[in-house]
């Protein structure tokens, strides 16, 4: 039996490096990708550590990993009318939707009920090839591999789109956060700030095209931000960071008729105390993200203008997989890639 490198959540709160897990075999209907690069996610992570979008670890343990590009190297029966082919550079959309149950035909592929699950720490992943997209032959495999936070990203700015010359803010700017500021730089909006507690992730924003930056353990981040917006506040406030602390001063920020969308994956025990009557006043609007598949060509042609070099921070080995992880509980990268291939 052929077996590969792969990252594994072993146990509770336990993941692992493993050396032998088997190479998945091809099947009908999917496609085998070679993984190049993989991007860490903080909800792969969060996933083990506080049960992330109600996450079970399955018996005998699973994969990790969800964003990623790579080339096909194997194609299933059934799959010749895609337009793939074998040497084709790709990228995946977790959860491929099956077209079929109620949530798809209802136009919610995102909410597939049989979605076809991969990971992408490892050195090989057996896609179903409704979730695999070509990407142009001379891609930079590394960039690529953030197509599937960037979905995210647009889809968050589809639900809030931003006017020209609106204030804006966008609260953690890690790997998904730095993704989106870099679109809302493209939007036209103004007074763009950033609010983080690392100094490097401050001074990456602002290189990249933010305009102010506040750190909001040693800053009086409400104050700060009232005084950029001549205190009228943010028309649109993304939390991205997930961080409980940071869930409330954003609604204190909120302009009159803003919307806070809370971006990130809160730990599911977390509830937001809200005062609905401070909200009726702003008539502010809260709205959430997750993602649609539909927007993964969108992604894929926007690739060449986001600045990857400044969002990719560090690229490990497969090999060195254990450290990466531990890296990104550090929080200095934005983005920590991991080389599988």
């Amino acid at each position: 039996m052929e077996t590969m490198k792969a990252i594994w959540w072993t146990g509770p709160d336990k993941i692992e490096l493993l050396h032998d897990v088997p190479v998945p075999e091809i099947r009908p209907g999917a496609v085998k990708i070679a993984i190049a690069y993989a991007a860490v996610c903080a909800t792969d992570i969060h996933m083990v550590t506080m049960g992330a979008m109600n996450a079970r670890m399955a018996p005998g343990g699973q994969g990790l990993g969800h964003e990623g590009s790579g080339t096909i190297v194997e194609m299933g029966d059934g799959t010749e009318k895609s337009g793939l082919k074998i040497g084709d550079k790709v990228v995946m959309y977790p959860g491929a939707p099956c077209g079929e149950c109620a949530n798809c035909k209802d136009g919610y592929h995102q909410y597939c009920r049989n979605g076809g699950r991969f990971q992408t720490f490892s050195e090989y992943a057996v896609v179903p090839v409704s979730g695999v997209y070509k990407i142009p032959d001379d891609a930079d495999l590394r960039a690529y591999s953030l197509v599937e936070p960037s979905v995210c990203t647009i889809r968050a700015m589809d639900l809030s789109p931003i006017r020209h010359g609106q204030k804006v803010l966008v609260s953690g700017i890690g790997g998904i956060g730095s993704i989106l500021l870099d679109m809302v730089i493209h939007s036209g909006a103004a007074k763009i700030t950033v609010s983080d507690p690392v100094p490097q992730k401050r001074e990456n924003a602002l290189a990249m095209g933010a305009q102010y930056a506040i750190d909001p353990m040693n800053d009086d981040l409400v104050a700060m931000g009232m005084d950029i917006t001549g205190n009228r506040g943010y028309d649109h406030i993304f939390e991205v960071s997930g961080v409980p602390a940071a869930a409330q001063p954003c609604l204190e920020l909120l302009a009159k008729c803003g919307t806070v969308t809370y971006f990130a994956v809160f730990p599911p025990t977390y509830e937001m105390p809200l005062n609905l009557h401070s909200l009726y006043m702003k008539e502010g609007r809260i709205q959430t993200v997750f993602t649609h598949p539909s927007i993964v060509h969108r992604a894929i042609d926007l690739m060449p203008r986001l600045q990857t070099d400044k969002i990719i921070g560090k690229i490990y080995d497969l090999a060195d997989g254990m450290e990466a992880i531990e890296m990104f509980h550090k929080s200095i990268y934005p983005k920590i890639l991991l080389k599988c291939n």
